[in-house]
């Protein structure tokens, strides 16, 4: 099954490349451009005034949110109609509505996804802390705290599996922000965990199919045909749930 879903998606992309490849290159550049900007900001800044970069970042990251959920949200548009086999005599139409509904989903994505990141996590910490603690206060032997260590770097890797498992509840928010145009960020979130309840594991395991792809975008270029490949092949498993 999921072959066939690759194939169509790569049958499906191969004729609209060219028009997925510029929207794809305008979400890349303002990507690329934020992570340069906050690096340069970093390099001359931090040690002189400490307190610009949290100014900055306040500004700075709505403009990214701003920029990227809108481009995200029309090239979805465009992966779910060439899945459909529509016809591409229009450019999908989300308007300043719909650009501000990808605004608002991104953020509240953010936001559950990091709240639900904290509490996968929350054991490893604490424990990682109390150890602290403990090594600050009495004498820990080196053997019994690279054990301990060990231990919670293994319950920390199991917790972020796990994490990347449980959040793909949230994952078709977006796809179905852009298949009905009346769905409010909170429709679509409520939405996505319904129809995902039952298969998270499974969309989990088909994402993580495409991760011999994804290290080839270690080297750039690939990435621009990677991404795209891997959101339409993403599209196509959606429609067929």
């Amino acid at each position: 099954m999921n072959s066939r879903i690759k194939l169509s998606a790569r049958s499906a992309i191969c004729g609209a490349y060219g028009k997925i490849l510029p929207l794809f290159c305008a979400g890349f550049t303002a990507l690329v451009f934020f992570s340069l900007c906050n690096g340069i900001l970093n390099r001359f800044f931090a040690v002189e005034n400490n307190g610009i970069l949290p100014a900055v970042a306040v500004v700075t990251l709505p403009v990214f949110v701003a920029v990227v959920s809108p481009i995200s949200l029309a090239l979805q548009v465009k992966h779910i109609l060439l899945a459909r086999g529509t016809r591409y005599g229009t450019k999908p139409q989300i308007g300043f509505d719909g650009g501000l509904k990808a605004c608002d989903l991104s953020v509240r994505l953010f936001a559950v996804r990091t709240f639900w990141l904290l509490f996968f996590e929350a054991i490893p910490v604490c424990l990682w802390l109390m150890l602290l603690f403990q090594i600050r206060i009495t004498d820990v032997s080196v053997n019994a705290a690279f054990t301990v260590t060990a231990g919670i770097v293994l319950l920390g890797i199991s917790g972020l599996v796990f994490w990347l498992i449980f959040i793909q509840r949230y994952s078709k928010a977006m796809f179905f922000l852009a298949c009905y145009k009346d769905f409010t960020p909170a429709d679509a979130i409520r939405e996505s965990v319904r129809r995902t309840k039952d298969c998270v594991a499974e969309i989990f395991l088909f994402k993580l199919s495409f991760l011999p792809w994804f290290l080839l975008c270690l080297l750039v270029l690939p990435a621009f045909y990677v991404i795209p490949y891997y959101k339409q092949s993403v599209t196509c498993f959606f429609l067929r749930r």
